[in-house]
């Protein structure tokens, strides 16, 4: 299950009571992204809210593709996001937390732990067979990405 899948929106109960709507926690459901992004429902939003939504939309969902936002793209983004947030040297807690305030978003600890676990295992596995293969310098950026996340 990728990451992503386990992004959740913060205060979901606050906002179904505001849109007067349910939509699913997970914040890359199909469904969310149309429920949040429909012009009327940001309207009925507060202030607040409609930043943090419009924030949200802007660094991950600005994308030009036919399919948008169901192109996954806002999904890649947002993996760039966390692994940038690691190697800035915040911690699963504290990328929790950085999620929260800028886009009122959340996730369990744990699950951002096993992200970025599985994240330096992969970084690994591309440094040795682009070892294998002499790709010198794939291995080198594959080694660099490795240690900023460590």
């Amino acid at each position: 299950m990728a990451i992503t899948d386990k992004i959740y929106v913060k205060n979901h109960r606050q906002l179904v009571s505001q849109l007067e709507t349910s939509f699913p926690k997970s914040a890359f459901s199909g469904a969310t992204l149309d429920v949040l992004f429909h012009g009327e429902n940001l309207a009925k939003l507060d202030d607040a809210t409609q930043d943090r939504v419009l924030d949200f939309a802007e660094d991950f969902m600005d994308c030009d593709c036919d399919s948008a936002p169901h192109c996954g793209h806002p999904e890649e983004k947002f993996v760039r996001y966390l692994l940038e947030l690691r190697a800035g040297g915040l911690g699963p807690d504290a990328i929790v937390d950085v999620m929260g305030d800028e886009y009122m978003l959340y996730a369990y600890p744990g699950d951002v732990l096993s992200f970025l676990d599985n994240s330096v295992r992969t970084l690994e596995a591309i440094e040795s067979l682009a070892d294998v293969d002499r790709e010198r310098d794939v291995a080198e950026q594959a080694k660099q990405r490795r240690e900023q996340l460590l």
